[in-house]
């Protein structure tokens, strides 16, 4: 599906009320019955100085499914695949899936796919360009076969290769909008997409309607609100002005198999994390 700079549905909720009081993290928090996924990048932080510590908290919450984001030349903050998988076993959760660099994608992918054998991990997502990284149309056609050559290799692991989007791949660039070419140059089948919920409703975008327009190809979500201010910014789940509701029903034509709450800027990470997984629990999931 093609898409076109045009007025798009924009999926918009009634803010609600500011947060009154923050949950404690000491909590004991009973498990949905669906499973819930946190990016961790947003504690990256925390992951840094004490990453055993900091997914004993996660646990606690009640996330159960985890996308990393400090895989670096075979090791995940500090640990081997195998030495990982341990760690979050014991505490009842996964390593889902993970953001790993252009650079890794491009040169790096070989180790990185004995990484995720090793490590349990399912989906292996390009996570993001920089600025002189999306300066031409050629240059998405080269990731585009990037991603391809990749998923072929990650198919006979039983791991799937996913693109995410910010919201520089829905605007125009030559005529065109990037996220065109990363669509229809790779295979559906062997390419998909985790869609960044914040992102796209930044950029002007309905994602029911990127469902319905490619519809099975997102089988992952990134889960976060956009702050109802003038600037926009990243809020916790529930708190702000995306309709989760609306969207949560249309999973299945999606073809949605985990979300991820993120959240890419917050004063108290944890803090933020364990409320978004209050709302999810009791407002959004039902």
């Amino acid at each position: 599906m093609t898409y076109k700079r045009r007025t798009f549905l924009k999926t918009t909720a009634v803010a609600s009320a500011a947060i009154a009081a923050m949950p404690s993290l000491m909590a004991s928090v009973v498990k949905p019955s669906t499973k819930i996924g946190v990016q961790l990048y947003t504690v990256r932080n925390e992951m840094s100085s004490d990453p055993k510590g900091t997914l004993e908290k996660i646990a606690r919450i009640g996330y159960q499914k985890l996308e990393g984001a400090g895989y670096d030349a075979g090791k995940i903050y500090g640990f081997s695949g195998k030495e990982f998988r341990s760690i979050v076993s014991d505490l009842g959760m996964e390593l889902t899936s993970g953001h790993m660099s252009s650079q890794v994608f491009a040169e790096g992918f070989d180790q990185a796919l004995e990484f995720m054998v090793d490590a349990g991990q399912q989906y292996a997502v390009f996570p993001w360009l920089s600025p002189e990284q999306r300066v031409s149309l050629d240059q998405y056609k080269g990731y585009a076969a990037t991603l391809s050559k990749c998923a072929e290799k990650a198919k006979s692991a039983g791991i799937t290769v996913c693109y995410h989007n910010h919201d520089f791949e829905f605007q125009e660039l030559d005529g065109e909008l990037p996220m065109n070419i990363l669509l229809s140059e790779t295979d559906p089948e062997m390419v998909k997409i985790e869609l960044d919920l914040y992102w796209i409703t930044r950029a002007g975008l309905d994602p029911i309607q990127f469902f319905k327009d490619n519809s099975g190809r997102v089988p992952m979500w990134h889960v976060k609100d956009i702050a109802n201010t003038p600037e926009r910014g990243f809020a916790e789940v529930g708190t702000g002005t995306i309709d989760f509701q609306s969207i949560f029903a249309e999973k299945k034509t999606s073809g949605m198999k985990h979300f991820f709450v993120e959240q890419d800027q917050s004063e108290n990470p944890l803090k933020s994390i364990e409320l978004s997984y209050k709302n999810l629990t009791e407002k959004i999931l039902g």
